[in-house]
């Protein structure tokens, strides 16, 4: 399926669409008009040319139109420590580091690491509703048609999972494998500690069922993270990282996922956009509204040689809180 922005104006009254069940085809619908020049044109033994200007080039444009290529950056789903708070792994796991489920907003399990449950405190996993708001993501891009061509994350593992519950929605999960770009990991000023997080490895992803690319090369490897880096550092970081992953992708149209935090939604779109970094406070401000799975996207203009910010594919996602409930507390209190 191909995605038709709805940044675009209304079809012209001469396109009448024929769904065919994996793309759009479209045919021109009949203009009595056409039909009287043709009857004229016999009846005076001319030859008759068909009036191809404006059919011919609104074709054209819808064509053009349905071969941009496209950009959708996404934030990550509900991260577990969000929900339970800075000791969730000790709500979690037992003295010998084994992990349990305590509420059924932990995840049912959590991927092996080669140093053990403790590196998740620094690199924590999705809750269950935050799997389950990947995947109605996943679902949504589905059914609006969306082409997902090529996909680029975050290394965190929320930002990999989220990418990959998407890609299983789509039934793209053994089809498009995942690239992992540290150049569009968080502001590491933000993270907490005087050290960047350990990360999984791409051979712990795979290991753990991730469909993760290990012939990308990226334009910041792991190790070139640099804790408490400066603002002009990360939007530079997050820029270059950007410039590869368009020359990377198709030419041909498709849209090229990239799954990160809330910041990516400014950082990875503003060099897209030829827009100067935005000003470290306000970005600061701006970063702290976007929720999860909060989308933007950009859409090519090749016509006129720049990127655009146009509609999301989907709609936004919201939903109240669900606070914890103790039933013994309740049965007291009457």
């Amino acid at each position: 399926h191909r995605f038709l922005s709805s940044s675009r104006g209304p079809q012209q009254p001469i396109m009448s669409p024929t769904f065919s069940s994996a793309t759009y085809t479209f045919s021109r619908a009949l203009d009595p008009g056409s039909r009287k020049d043709e009857a004229s044109s016999r009846r005076n033994g001319e030859p008759h040319t068909p009036h191809m200007s404006r059919s011919a080039s609104s074709l054209q444009s819808l064509q053009a139109s349905i071969l941009r290529r496209g950009v959708l950056v996404v934030r990550h789903g509900e991260r577990v420590d969000q929900v339970f708070g800075k000791s969730w792994l000790q709500q979690c796991s037992t003295p010998d580091g084994k992990y349990y489920r305590p509420d059924l907003n932990f995840p049912r399990g959590l991927p092996r690491r080669s140093n053990g449950i403790k590196d998740f405190e620094s690199d924590p996993p999705l809750s269950s509703c935050g799997i389950f708001q990947s995947r109605m993501a996943g679902e949504a891009l589905l059914e609006s048609g969306t082409s997902i061509t090529s996909v680029f994350t975050s290394p965190a593992l929320r930002c990999v999972q989220t990418a990959k519950h998407i890609l299983e929605e789509l039934k793209l999960e053994k089809k498009v494998k995942i690239r992992v770009e540290p150049g569009i990991f968080e502001w590491t000023k933000w993270e907490a500690g005087k050290t960047t997080p350990t990360l999984m490895t791409l051979e712990e992803l795979k290991e753990a069922n991730f469909n993760v690319s290990m012939d990308y090369r990226p334009a910041f490897p792991l190790a070139s993270l640099l804790p408490a880096e400066s603002y002009n550092d990360y939007v530079h970081r997050c820029a270059v990282s950007m410039e590869q992953i368009v020359s990377t992708c198709s030419q041909d149209g498709g849209v090229t996922l990239i799954v990160g935090h809330g910041s990516a939604l400014d950082s990875c779109t503003r060099p897209l956009l030829r827009l100067p970094p935005r000003d470290c406070a306000d970005f600061g401000r701006l970063v702290r509204k976007i929720p999860f799975l909060g989308m933007c996207f950009c859409e090519e203009n090749k016509e006129e040689g720049k990127w655009e910010l146009v509609n999301p594919p989907v709609k936004t996602l919201t939903h109240g809180s669900n606070p914890a409930f103790n039933w013994r507390h309740w049965v007291q209190d009457n």
